[in-house]
Parts: C-alpha cells; sequence; structure tokens
C-alpha cells in the first residue's frame, strides 16, 4: 500500500527589497533630504542676494522631492498590490504632502522677494 503525497515545490516570497518600502521612503523624502539640503545650503554668514537664492531653491528642491517621494510611495502601494485602504491611505498623504509643498514654496518665494528688498534697501543705505 502506498501513501499519496503531493511534491508541489514549497514557494517561499522573499521580502520587499530596502528601496521599495514605504515607511522608508517617506522618511527619507520627507524629512532627511530637504532637512539636509536646508542645512547644506543655509547663509551662516552675511545675507547676500546670491544666498537668498540658494536658500530659496533649497526649500523648493526640497519639496519637489518630497512630492516625488510621495508619489513613489503611493506606486510602490499600488504595484505590490496592497489592499484599498492602503491604496487609498497613501493617495491622502499624496495630498497632503503635495498641499504642503506647494504653500511652502510660495512661501518661499514671498521670503525670497522680502529678501532681495532688504539687501536693496540696505545697498541704498551704504
Amino acid at each position: 500500500m502506498s501513501i499519496a503525497t503531493s511534491t508541489e515545490p514549497q514557494i517561499r516570497r522573499g521580502g520587499v527589497p530596502w528601496w521599495a518600502r514605504r515607511r522608508l521612503i517617506l522618511i527619507v523624502s520627507l524629512w532627511v533630504v530637504p532637512l539636509a539640503l536646508n542645512v547644506a545650503l543655509n547663509s551662516y554668514g552675511p545675507l547676500t542676494a546670491e544666498s537668498a537664492l540658494r536658500m530659496a531653491f533649497a526649500t523648493v528642491a526640497g519639496q519637489t522631492i518630497a512630492i516625488i517621494g510621495a508619489v513613489a510611495a503611493l506606486v510602490v502601494t499600488i504595484t505590490h498590490r496592497r489592499p484599498l485602504a492602503g491604496i487609498v491611505f497613501f493617495g491622502l498623504v499624496l495630498m497632503f504632502v503635495v498641499a504642503y509643498a506647494l504653500t511652502a514654496m510660495e512661501g518661499a518665494g514671498v521670503t525670497i522677494l522680502e529678501r532681495l528688498d532688504l539687501i536693496a534697501e540696505v545697498d541704498q543705505l551704504n
């Protein structure tokens, strides 16, 4: 008498690669990179037109990277076939990130105009 056994191979699912982890993408793109850009391109000396432009562009670049990171997190969520609740959650995160980033970019534009006016006033006084 023989016993019937199935010889189907065991399929082992590997973990998600480090670059495709949604939390890591969000942390790096929303916090680490914008903060590093602002620290690296901040003006630690007297305010000049060059330093004002550098700080404004650092803000805009950091917020652009934040938007791209939120889009990447949503794409990773969709491509890894996560449940609908996860897709909706990361869609909402994307909406909030875009709204905040556009507001921050607008603030950077206003700030650079104020700084350039201040620089022009100081130059006239000198």
